[in-house]
């Protein structure tokens, strides 16, 4: 079964220029890749834990991963991935590029599928989002700047 395309719509201003649009595009990459970086979900929650099969892979061994600091970061590839599809009046599209390998990844772990066809929410760790809190904070700095 191939991947779900992995995005997000995020409603912003329609009076917003295509330069600010842009700088909250990225400010919004920059606070996901951030909070993923420190284990949380884009609920601000904890990821669950690695599976043991994977902790004794090489992969695993090879990545210098610590069992407890789960961040899905393996070689970086897939959160560098993570960019601006489509921006509008009113809307950003934020995700992975579809059919990538990053989109893949994402997918697997957002589903929680990790190569199954189907998703098992126990071990999903869905990091792509931005709280309506996040959002704010971050289209007001980019409108202060004004």
């Amino acid at each position: 079964m191939p991947a779900k395309h992995q995005y997000i719509d995020v409603k912003i201003p329609k009076s917003l220029s295509k330069k600010e649009r842009r700088e909250i595009a990225d400010l919004i990459v920059e606070r996901i890749v951030d909070r993923t970086l420190d284990g949380k979900d884009k609920r601000g929650k904890g990821f669950p834990g690695y599976s043991k099969e994977y902790i004794k892979s090489l992969d695993f061994n090879n990545a210098g991963k610590s069992a407890s600091d789960v961040n899905l970061q393996l070689s970086g590839d897939m959160l560098a991935a993570l960019t601006l599809l489509n921006e509008t009046d009113g809307k950003l599209t934020i995700g992975f590029e579809d059919g990538s390998d990053e989109n893949a990844r994402a997918d697997g772990n957002i589903r929680g599928t990790y190569g199954q066809e189907r998703g098992n929410r126990k071990k999903a760790r869905d990091f792509l989002g931005v709280s309506p809190k996040e959002l704010k904070t971050i289209i007001d700095m980019v409108i202060s700047e004004r």
